[in-house]
């Protein structure tokens, strides 16, 4: 019984280990990202429709307060991840994305107040090919679209907030793979 108790573990955090490191390299990008983002600040950015589309229904459902969808558009997790993990950890993984969505959701509204608009302040594109190593292990082939957008709420007027996000192909939806807010200087 001892033995097979420790195989579980031994299971579940083999397949949860490399999380952190993914979601802190993630974190470093979007910090790097609104870093280089400070001081004067230039017209809206040009979107592409894809892209547009995306953003409105992912700031609609902050407006709106739909966990549920932003839960769906939160967390990508590429294709050689999804692979690597241990069988039964993908809803393991899934339940615990979906938990931190929820906390950074109502932790952003007791900080900045309800959601009330955004605008694109910066947005850079990049598409990484499977064969761009090291850059495609690490954090995923496809395109990688990061924004900086200015986002009004009720309390703290005015946030930045930085989002990286993926899709695997030119015909393939967006998904968030990493955001940070943070409130205007």
């Amino acid at each position: 019984m001892e033995l097979s108790m420790s195989s579980i573990m031994a299971k579940k955090q083999t397949g949860l280990s490399n999380r952190p490191y993914v979601a802190t390299l993630f974190l470093f990008f979007v910090v790097i990202l609104l870093a280089c983002t400070k001081g004067k600040e230039q017209p809206s950015a040009s979107v592409p429709a894809d892209c547009q589309q995306f953003l409105d229904k992912y700031f609609d459902a902050w407006k709106s307060k739909d966990i549920a969808t932003l839960q769906a558009l939160s967390f990508y997790l590429s294709p050689e991840d999804r692979s690597r993990l241990p069988e039964g950890s993908l809803e393991i993984w899934r339940e615990w994305k979906n938990k931190l969505v929820t906390e950074n959701f109502e932790q952003v509204t007791r900080d900045f107040g309800d959601f009330k608009g955004y605008e694109v302040l910066r947005m850079k594109t990049t598409t990484i090919s499977p064969q761009d190593q090291p850059a495609a292990n690490t954090i995923g082939s496809g395109i990688h679209t990061e924004l900086v957008c200015k986002a009004r709420f009720s309390k703290k007027h005015v946030a930045h907030v930085g989002l990286h996000l993926i899709k695997e192909t030119e015909g393939s939806q967006y998904i968030v793979a990493a955001w940070n807010f943070q409130a205007e200087p």
